[in-house]
């Protein structure tokens, strides 16, 4: 059996190993979204809670009709663990995993919860897994994310400093001490990364050189950055907060069509102007969010276009009939057709070009054309 293979049969092991300790409860893991939710091109999302009472003015959770009010998320960490095992796109010690897309994963009511759900995808599934938080990373907190991933990548959020910042996010720790905890835990061994997100042109973009100055100061060497996406509720709610909204508006590529729609704001200019700052301070800013995850792990990847990220001399050999064994274990129904420098062609058709797609991209790390 090849690596590639030998992969989906770790992750059918883990499945029964599971079922058997969990009994009845399985069934209610099974039945949960995580079991049959594609991952986004960030990796698996993973609800740690839903709520968050940090308030953040251009928060579009509200907006997805998520509840506010703080509360964990109602699998235990086996179940969820379990409830990932099962799921049809996911790859143990491949897929990449993230943490805190709709929530604030370390506020009191989902601290415990987050980084049991951690400890548990990571010792029974080696998914490579990424945080984002808004929260002070404390000593405490450090230590335990160290023992529960050895490698997580961790990503904290800021999107402004001093009045902008107790403005926009009333609910949240001061940005400055953000970053200077996020500092301390780098130097205990934390992966810890900037996430400058979103950029509120206007605000943001502004303060590039504070914040970048004291992200250097602070120790720390990457900055993911990210524009700000609004609904009708989030232009509502900065104006309420003072932010003119000329110069967002400026970047729209067309008006929210609905409370729900989100619209990302066009931002290339601004993230060339942050990568030339950022160089003067001797900081990298990476072209995504998963960049840092594959950074944090040793690993390498070149599987989209704003690749290649991390260690080329991690990248692992790819044989066409391991991809195969790999497509028929998993009951995907493809034919490879060839293997080389411009990635994998696979021929297949519906459900199952998609799921050929998502396993081979997390798996070989490689680019996948599917031919119909």
């Amino acid at each position: 059996m090849g690596w590639l293979a030998g992969l989906w049969d770790y992750k059918v092991r883990v499945r029964r190993r599971l079922e058997g300790l969990l009994g009845d409860a399985a069934g209610r893991a099974a039945g949960d979204h995580h079991a049959r939710r594609p991952p986004r091109p960030c990796g698996i999302t993973i609800h740690t809670g839903t709520g968050c009472s940090m308030g953040c003015v251009y928060c579009y959770v509200p907006d997805m009709g998520f509840p506010m009010r703080p509360r964990p998320y109602p699998l235990s960490p086996l179940e969820m663990a379990y409830a990932l095992a099962v799921n049809p796109y996911v790859l143990p010690r491949a897929t990449l995993a993230a943490y805190g897309s709709v929530t604030e994963p370390f506020q009191p009511e989902t601290r415990d919860r987050a980084v049991a759900y951690i400890r548990e995808v990571y010792r029974w599934l080696g998914l490579p897994s990424q945080v984002s938080t808004k929260a002070l990373l404390d000593k405490q907190l450090a230590r335990e994310l160290l023992g529960a991933e050895p490698r997580l990548s961790v990503l904290v959020s800021v999107s402004s400093l001093g009045e902008w910042a107790r403005r926009l996010e009333p609910g949240a720790p001061p940005a400055e001490e953000r970053i200077l905890a996020a500092g301390e835990a780098a130097r205990m061994g934390l992966r810890v990364a900037l996430f400058l997100r979103p950029i509120i042109p206007g605000v943001t973009d502004r303060q590039f050189e504070a914040i970048v100055r004291l992200a250097g100061e602070a120790g720390l060497r990457y900055i993911v950055p990210g524009m700000l996406r609004v609904t009708p509720g989030i232009l509502s709610r900065l104006r309420a907060a003072g932010v003119p909204l000329g110069a967002i508006e400026a970047r729209l590529p067309r008006r929210p069509r609905g409370p729900r729609d989100q619209v990302p704001l066009r931002g290339g200019d601004l993230k060339a102007r942050l990568r030339r700052i950022a160089g003067e301070y001797g900081l990298e800013v990476l072209p995504a969010a998963c960049s840092h995850n594959v950074i944090a792990h040793g690993e390498y990847c070149r599987a989209c276009r704003l690749g290649p990220c991390g260690d080329p001399g991690a990248a692992r050999p790819v044989e066409p009939g391991d991809v195969q064994e790999l497509l028929d274990a998993a009951g995907v129904r493809a034919r490879v057709l060839r293997v080389g420098g411009e990635g994998i062609v696979v021929r297949a058709r519906g459900g199952d070009a998609r799921r050929a797609r998502i396993l081979l991209e997390a798996a070989a790390r490689l680019p996948v054309r599917i031919a119909g």
